[in-house]
């Protein structure tokens, strides 16, 4: 790197901005793994001010993170109050006894989920692109769809329309969800699916768990995340590797439960709706805060990185910012008085361009 044109601040700035990571992305090869080639590495373009207009971008940049990331610690700090809320719940609604050596509440008894488990379904494996599914496609869940306490239906990877789908594994409202294979500290993690878009499919790694007709389907999808439970689910996983783990279905029916009588089942699977639902809305709204506040770092990133930013006790129209040239053979978008000459210039980003990028990172700061 070149210290006398480039601060090495303003490049880690830079590399995060939509202009560059878009290269990136466009370069990468590969299927699921994808990379870079180093000689394709040192052909990604970066639009460089002058040595001084970079150290004044990273002034501006350094109070505008600095606010947002205290901003981000509270959101965190939140996240964090929303897990631990649904674990109180979680506990407040599983029985007392803990081991099938205890004895259990009156009216309860010790027996395994097979007992109260009708049938277990599996998804098969199906050739999907690597992005979601549209309204219109099939689409299959992954993994992380049922591992973040809430099901999440934009989890999803889109079929390929010459696959045959069997429309049996489709997921609907009400189902129970156990994630089969994953690391240790996911594999057998279980959500109950409050609503699910239309066209989305079980993976080859989830079960559906379907109760018997005398067994409340809530109650049961709480059980299954109570600590006990999660014990013995990885207890009896097992795998050829210790990042993936698998839980089969005869070793899910063999786990001793303590099974509430219908009444109470009744009882704690309505309480166990309420507090999910507003644990829910919760997590939803935090995430959507989480996820503004990501899309206001790369706006004012990119802002600033594009000269249309100006301090935050300035006044008055922008400090004006100097043309800045492309010259492909060095990969860099530099200002004339570097002192390079002999590279054709290309036209840089237009007016309407600019101000449309410097109102989202306004409006979005605002919102947030």
């Amino acid at each position: 790197m070149r210290p006398d044109i480039l601060h090495p601040e303003y490049l880690g700035h830079l590399w995060h901005t939509s202009q560059v990571r878009q290269q990136i992305e466009a370069a990468a090869v590969g299927g699921r793994m994808r990379s870079l080639a180093m000689r394709t590495l040192g052909e990604i373009r970066l639009p460089l001010p002058p040595l001084a207009e970079q150290r004044r971008i990273l002034g501006i940049l350094r109070e505008r993170l600095r606010r947002l990331d205290r901003g981000g610690e509270a959101l965190r700090r939140a996240a964090s109050g929303v897990t631990l809320l649904r674990d109180a719940a979680r506990d407040a609604l599983a029985p007392s006894c803990a081991t099938p050596s205890e004895i259990p509440p009156p009216g309860w008894s010790w027996g395994r989920l097979g007992d109260v488990i009708k049938h277990l379904e599996a998804g098969r494996p199906l050739e999907c692109h690597r992005r979601p599914a549209r309204d219109d496609e099939w689409g299959v869940i992954k993994t992380s769809a049922m591992t973040r306490g809430v099901f999440s239906e934009t989890e999803n990877k889109a079929v390929r329309a010459e696959t045959r789908v069997d429309e049996h594994h489709e997921i609907r409202s009400g189902d129970i969800l156990l994630c089969r294979a994953n690391s240790p500290d996911h594999v057998g993690a279980v959500v109950q699916v409050v609503t699910c878009r239309p066209r989305l499919l079980l993976s080859d790694k989830s079960l559906r768990l379907v109760p018997e007709q005398d067994v409340d389907a809530r109650w049961l999808a709480q059980l299954l995340t109570t600590p006990y439970v999660r014990a013995q689910i990885e207890q009896r996983s097992r795998g050829s590797v210790a990042s993936m783990q698998n839980i089969s279905q005869a070793s899910l029916r063999d786990i001793p439960i303590p099974i509430a009588p219908p009444g109470e089942q009744e009882r704690l699977g309505q309480r166990a709706t309420a507090w999910a639902l507003g644990t829910q809305r919760l997590h939803v709204q935090v995430q959507a805060a989480q996820n503004k506040s990501e899309q206001l770092r790369r706006a004012i990133t990119d802002a600033a990185c594009s000269g249309r930013l100006v301090g935050l006790t300035d006044t008055g129209t922008p400090p004006q910012v100097r043309a800045m040239s492309v010259q492909p053979r060095l990969s860099l978008w530099t200002d004339d008085n570097i002192g390079r000459s002999g590279h054709r210039t290309a036209q840089g980003p237009t007016a309407d361009r600019r101000a449309e990028t410097t109102i989202t990172a306004v409006q979005l700061e605002i919102e947030l």
